[in-house]
């Protein structure tokens, strides 16, 4: 009874552990400062973007309905401060390491043929 019960155990422990041997991280974007995050939200316009800050660091979730984020399809222009710093092709995201201070963070869509869409969305943080 004990060998059966060791077995169960064992398989069942197996499969687990197989079941989370196919996540893989998504790799980080282009720049350093901003790295994809993974939420889900309603939204309840065209465009909704809903920001954090912790820290020295802006977690940023952006839902656009009818929009796909991915190469190829369309993507966020992120400005700070007046200056894009990156195309992100997720719809979460995170800013790392501001410098203290405040800032205004800009985000503009853009399509798959690299024309900006009419939606955007601006808001101010302040790192301290």
């Amino acid at each position: 009874m004990r060998k059966r019960i060791i077995t169960v155990f064992s398989l069942f422990f197996l499969l687990i552990m197989t079941a989370c041997g196919n996540d893989k991280p998504e790799p980080e974007t282009n720049s350093n400062r901003i790295v994809p995050v993974v939420s889900q939200h309603q939204p309840t316009s065209p465009m909704h973007v809903k920001h954090e800050i912790k820290g020295k660091d802006v977690f940023v979730e952006c839902i656009v309905t009818g929009f796909t984020f991915q190469k190829g399809a369309g993507h966020i222009d992120v400005y700070l401060n007046g200056k894009k710093i990156n195309e992100v092709f997720t719809a979460a995201f995170v800013i790392r390491g501001l410098p203290t201070g405040k800032h205004t963070i800009r985000l503009e869509l853009v399509d798959d043929g690299g024309r900006k869409s009419s939606l955007s969305h601006e808001f101010e943080v302040n790192i301290s």
